[in-house]
């Protein structure tokens, strides 16, 4: 598969992510699903996975609040893993490139729903008031679909296919420290997020699985998936063993 495909399905399946947000929310558009799905198409399924899950840590306690339109991340995550695929680069330069990226992203939601969707909004209400039914349902959902390709999947298409070789070159020249300091403040974007998602569970009696987790990752090294067996476990044996309620 070329270049041109390969860009062309990537900016495909985000425009899809991103229709997806907006209607039926199955989370095909967070980056622990977009990594690996744009992994597979770049032909680099390892990288996409571990793409995914690190800028899934990073955006995870990331969510919109009222008009405030948070760093979008997934045409964070799928720019960020076609170009680490292409570049020869691992994780660090992924989350290097998706932290500016993300801000790419944020600018076409802001202008999404501050301008374009308000447009569709008046044109339906108009509608409304006609009693013009396929004007309600084009202009409260096809048109408003259909930006989304211009928004996002346009945007990806050309980072994708002309900025492969060109971002490569940059690449080489950015001093290591700077990738590194990149890579450190997403690691402390994931940070701050998980910590923010733990300090919604209140109940004292469900932090020594924390603990566990914590030991076997820290201390014997177990990898991402060993981690979610062991949840899996410690859910089971909670639930056989007299669970009660945890919010009691």
């Amino acid at each position: 598969m070329g270049i041109f495909e390969q860009a062309l399905l990537v900016s495909i399946f985000v425009t899809i992510a991103f229709i997806d947000s907006h209607t039926f929310q199955t989370h095909i558009f967070r980056p622990i699903v977009v990594g690996p799905i744009v992994g597979l198409i770049m032909g680099d399924t390892a990288t996409g996975f571990a793409v995914g899950v690190s800028i899934e840590l990073m955006f995870l306690a990331v969510i919109f609040v009222g008009t405030a339109t948070p760093p979008d991340p997934t045409i964070s995550t799928a720019i960020a893993t076609a170009i680490a695929i292409l570049g020869g680069g691992g994780t660090e330069l992924a989350v290097a490139t998706a932290l500016p990226v993300s801000f790419i992203g944020q600018i076409a939601t802001t202008f999404q729903n501050s301008l374009i969707n308000v447009y569709f909004m008046h044109r339906v209400d108009n509608a409304v008031s006609k009693m013009n039914r396929g004007a309600i349902i084009r202009n409260n959902t096809i048109y408003p679909m259909l930006m989304n390709i211009l928004l996002y999947g346009v945007p990806t298409f050309l980072a994708v296919y002309f900025g492969a070789d060109f971002v490569a070159n940059i690449i080489e020249s950015i001093p290591e420290k700077i990738i590194s300091g990149l890579a450190v403040g997403g690691g402390m974007i994931g940070a701050v997020g998980f910590a923010l998602l733990l300090s919604t569970i209140k109940s004292k009696k469900m932090w020594p699985f924390f603990i566990i987790g914590f030991f076997f990752a820290s201390y014997l090294h177990v990898n991402m998936i060993g981690i979610a067996l062991l949840a899996v476990a410690c859910c089971a044996i909670y639930y056989y063993f007299g669970s009660k309620e945890i919010n009691e």
